[in-house]
């Protein structure tokens, strides 16, 4: 008998040759059975161990078995991979239709029988859709749903749309009800329940997802080589949610459990110093410091870490055992070369505040036990130091006269030659630090009282800084103006750190006061970011030239409120508009900020509203709750805002009382502040809690007087700063302290009563206390402390 040649293939004898019929048939028929396992979850699986490490973090919160919602945020293309990798659910993701026309593509969506959405095709087809999920979560199945409707183009989280809620809600609208089943058509029934089961939604965050090759962070997908192989992602399933629940709660409890995932990665994350390391080794050609006061005006990244190796050498040795070290310089390279090598060394900086009272610069040395201040002589002409007795000021430009031309060129080589773990963990030996280890202590600004000092962690500042990175996206190419004092937290983590962990380089001026040079050196260097306050922002209105800012595409401003009117008439001088963010030191010190719209087309990403403070940055979470119970408000409405996530400190220094006072419930920050909270994740702040006066039984925000009063005189000057002082029959009356004004008090009284504000609200005549200065801190807010102070002793004089 004549044997098939593929007979002889298999290994069968003559006798046997009818077996390969079957076996191959077998064989197409486990292909057709399998096709899931072998076309979706093996490719997941090579990509889980190879590209990706997969990271999962609360599995057991996922059903085994029965209908489940998930909800996700949405970051990159691989979004509803990672999410099946992750668990061995079948799930059924609801996808932009287009994505079915896709060859290839569309043979895998199909097998994984997912349910196309496209609003272009109308209202009914969203509807369909969503009904089509509904039904799929009554048959017992896992739906997934990415409800902020597409990929964040911003790195924030967006909006979510309702489309969740009109799924559960869809849950009983099943072919079983419409037979007119009993158990589906009882009048009882809430929504969401299968077989008087509420259907769970489990909230889902895809976290450090931005910044890999399938997210649009540097503005593009794919076309960008990846950070690093394999790539960690971390995807975390949260507590399930009732069925009951709102959009906007939900996106909460992502929120939310971003701030858990970055608490979580805390020694995953590598710390800013040895960043800085890797970023100096890997392009020691690029430039990092530019200073045009210092003995060489621009320091590229190698010559950087040289210029911090060759220092870090010489203060070993002066140091010693000191635990911190003080810091008497303003925002220039020898100010952050300063803090590298305190970092270098494990010491914990204390950047003092040089435009406060010698007295609050000695108490901050003496609550450290600072033995020395590191300084030049320079500065201590123009600032001069009484640190008190014990304390020695170390002048860092006597370091330059002892390092030789050949020490330089050894350093610089090794640099060159040797790659950056190397030089971190072995030769500077970094690899000892640990994210707890604290980094600096900052002192409060002091406007409600003493400053106190706040200890924050290196994992506190990397965490802040990875979020401002998401947020603001530094690229190489990017030049950043950092006139902000490093004794001020956004200068230190921002104007100093962020720059040195992406390669961007930092155009420093020490006096953020002097408008024209500063428009000048932004001009010059072409900056690209800026940040500032608007107290400084006031100033270079007057004095800068229109094109002077003309190249920066991000203006971020901070530590007070930003006026619209301000706001809108820089933009209409510069051409660029200030962006709002808010923070504060407890806090590392950025917790949100807005940030320009993304548009393609018809596309849009609302990255900024005009009168709010943004969004919270990734890895941040806000709540809004009662002042007096913490209690969650219902949104919209306005209570205390707490913070959490990675970013809030340590605590305060010598304080555990204070701290314990302002971190509850597992590691909420109280801030103090007054806001509220929109649909779209917009915080407002409406005031500060210390920001009122009690007059006759009733709170009178001062903040809004105060505002109110500006825009009678129409002016964005500060003009005036309203506190309150005691009164013997109401308590408290309201006070205005102002410079020289354009109308009288009772033209100001009578406009206000006209804008609609209570009469209660509204100064008399003789509240209105003249004052030579509105007293400011170096930050630019007003100093709380010195007004009510001039103010009482004012209201002395003329009672």
């Amino acid at each position: 008998m004549h044997v098939p040649v593929c007979v002889a293939l298999w290994g069968f004898d003559a006798d046997t040759w009818w077996i390969t019929p079957l076996v191959i048939a077998a064989l197409v028929v486990l292909a057709y059975v399998f096709r899931y396992q072998v076309l979706v979850r093996f490719p997941l699986w090579l990509l889980r161990h190879t590209l990706y490490r997969v990271h999962v973090h609360g599995l057991e919160n996922i059903p085994r078995e029965g209908p489940a919602l998930l909800v996700s945020n949405h970051v990159s293309h691989i979004d509803a991979l990672l999410i099946l990798a992750a668990q061995k659910r079948k799930v059924r993701f609801i996808v932009w239709a287009p994505f079915l026309g896709v060859p290839f593509l569309r043979w895998i969506l199909r097998l994984m029988r997912v349910i196309p959405i496209d609003s272009r095709s109308g209202p009914r087809a969203i509807i369909q859709a969503l009904r089509v999920a509904g039904e799929a979560l009554a048959k017992g199945e896992v739906v997934c749903i990415f409800a902020e409707g597409g990929i964040t183009r911003t790195g924030f989280m967006l909006p979510f749309n309702r489309g969740l809620e009109q799924i559960v809600k869809n849950v009983n609208t099943s072919p079983m009800r419409e037979q007119g089943t009993a158990a589906n058509t009882s009048p009882t029934r809430e929504r969401g329940t299968v077989n008087d089961k509420q259907v769970p939604i489990v909230p889902v965050c895809l976290d450090h997802l931005w910044g890999s090759i399938f997210s649009f962070q540097a503005g593009k997908f794919f076309w960008k080589w990846p950070k690093r192989i394999p790539y960690h992602v971390y995807v975390n399933f949260g507590k399930p949610l009732p069925a009951t629940v709102s959009s906007f709660e939900v996106r909460q409890a992502i929120q939310k459990l971003s701030a858990d995932s970055a608490l979580r990665r805390a020694d995953k994350r590598r710390l800013v110093h040895r960043q800085f390391v890797r970023m100096a080794c890997r392009h020691p050609f690029r430039s990092c410091l530019i200073d045009e006061n210092a003995a060489k005006p621009i320091l590229k990244y190698g010559e950087t870490l040289v210029a911090a190796k060759l220092l870090t050498k010489r203060l070993r040795k002066v140091l010693g055992d000191d635990a911190m070290v003080g810091v008497w310089l303003p925002p220039s390279a020898g100010g952050a070369l300063a803090n590298i090598c305190l970092a270098f060394l494990g010491k914990i900086s204390v950047n003092l505040n040089y435009s406060a009272s010698q007295e609050i610069v000695r108490s901050s040395i003496r609550q450290c036990n600072i033995r020395i201040v590191l300084t030049s002589r320079l500065f201590t002409h123009k600032m001069p130091l009484d640190p008190g007795p014990g304390v020695e000021l170390f002048y860092l430009e006597d370091c330059r006269k002892d390092i030789t031309k050949w020490e330089r060129i050894r350093t610089f080589l090794g640099v060159l030659l040797l790659p950056g773990f190397v030089q971190e963990r072995w030769l500077l030996r970094l690899g000892k630090h640990k994210p707890t280890d604290v980094a600096t202590i900052i002192f409060s600004s002091g406007s409600t009282g003493d400053p106190k000092g706040i200890v924050l962690s290196h994992a506190n500042i990397a965490a802040n800084v990875e979020s401002v990175v998401q947020a603001v996206d530094p690229t190489p190419r990017d030049r950043l103006l950092g006139i902000l004092p490093f004794f001020h937290s956004f200068g230190y983590t921002v104007t100093l750190w962020v720059p040195l962990q992406v390669g961007t380089s930092c155009i420093y001026y020490p006096n953020p006061l002097q408008p024209r040079e500063i428009g000048d050196l932004c001009k010059k260097y072409a900056c690209t970011i800026f940040l500032s306050t608007p107290t400084f922002l006031r100033t270079y209105l007057r004095r800068c030239e229109p094109d002077d800012f003309k190249s920066a595409r991000i203006l971020m401003c901070g530590a007070e409120k930003l006026p619209r009117s301000l706001a809108k008439e820089f933009e209409e001088r510069f051409g660029v508009a200030p962006l709002e963010g808010y923070g504060c030191t407890e806090l590392s010190p950025v917790v949100s900020a807005n940030v320009p719209d993304w548009q393609q087309g018809s596309l849009r990403q609302i990255g900024n509203k005009p009168g709010t403070i943004g969004h919270p940055l990734p890895g941040i979470a806000v709540r809004v709750v009662k002042p007096d119970t913490l209690e969650d408000v219902p949104l919209g409405q306005e209570g205390m805002l707490l913070v959490y996530g990675a970013n809030v400190m340590k605590g305060y220094l010598n304080r555990e009382d204070l701290t314990k006072q302002k971190i509850v419930q597992g590691g909420w920050y109280i801030t103090g502040d007054l806001a509220t909270l929109d649909e779209d994740g917009f915080i407002t702040i409406t005031g500060r809690q210390e920001r009122f006066a009690k007059v006759a039984g009733e709170m009178v925000p001062l903040e809004k007087v105060e505002d109110e009063i500006h825009a009678v005189l129409g002016t964005n000057e500060r003009a005036v700063a309203v506190t309150a002082v005691p009164d013997s029959k109401r308590g408290e009356r309201v006070v205005v302290l102002h410079l020289e004004l354009a109308m009288s008090p009772q033209e100001i009284g009578k406009k206000l009563a006209e804008r609609g504000l209570p009469n209660l609200y509204i100064p008399g005549p003789r509240d209105f206390l003249p004052a030579t200065e509105i007293p400011v801190l170096g930050s630019g807010k007003l100093d709380l402390k010195k007004c009510k102070e001039l103010s009482l002793a004012l209201a002395a004089k003329g009672d």
